[in-house]
């Protein structure tokens, strides 16, 4: 398949992580953009992609002029005609993007956390109804945005994963990439998402 992943780290060391993430939890190759490439929608599409994942960020989307930064990217998100997986960070620009606020929480969620499914979507087929994945995020959506169905919450997100009505459009909350041999359910959750890209 033919996969993307857009970077919205600054540190070079987690854009090479979450690749290298991608990678061995999809068991495809990945080719890499930078947020703040120039054209990137334009860019992004003559890659021809099957699935573009957005990644995490240290940005915070309530900080002044972190919406102006990536404009370009959540255009894309709304005109894209290929499939998107928002990952963390690049799950709440997909919300910001249709319009979704944001909360604080005022201190970093990191560990694995127990995710309750409330809509079985086959990105969920085969896993039972409370997932373990990992979580790195101290902000949140407020809201499903409009034209959205929100899939999944826990504890500390209200919206852990959501996908769009009509268009294969995606968000997680959480981090389905930094699955492991002791916490596998976001591997499957890839898999099953990179089979309805296929589709």
């Amino acid at each position: 398949m033919r996969l993307v992943l857009v970077n919205n780290y600054k540190e070079a060391n987690k854009k090479q992580e979450v690749l290298r993430n991608l990678t061995r939890c999809t068991g495809q190759k990945v080719d890499l953009v930078d947020y703040d490439l120039p054209d990137l929608a334009v860019r992004v599409l003559e890659m021809d992609p099957e699935l573009v994942f957005l990644s995490g960020s240290g940005y915070l989307l309530t900080r002044p002029g972190t919406r102006e930064r990536f404009q370009p990217e959540m255009d894309m998100i709304r005109r894209a005609s290929f499939p998107i997986l928002g990952i963390c960070y690049g799950h709440q620009l997909v919300g910001t993007a249709f319009g979704a606020s944001m909360t604080d929480l005022g201190q970093m969620v990191r560990r694995f956390e127990d995710v309750k499914i409330i809509d079985h979507h086959p990105v969920f087929n085969g896993l039972p109804s409370r997932v373990q994945v990992a979580e790195s995020h101290r902000q949140v959506l407020d809201q499903v945005p409009d034209g959205f169905v929100r899939l999944a919450e826990s504890q500390t997100s209200h919206v852990e994963a959501m996908c769009h009505e009509t268009r294969p459009i995606y968000g997680f909350q959480f981090h389905a990439e930094r699955a492991d041999d002791a916490h596998s359910h976001g591997r499957t959750i890839l898999g099953n998402l990179l089979k309805l890209a296929r589709n």
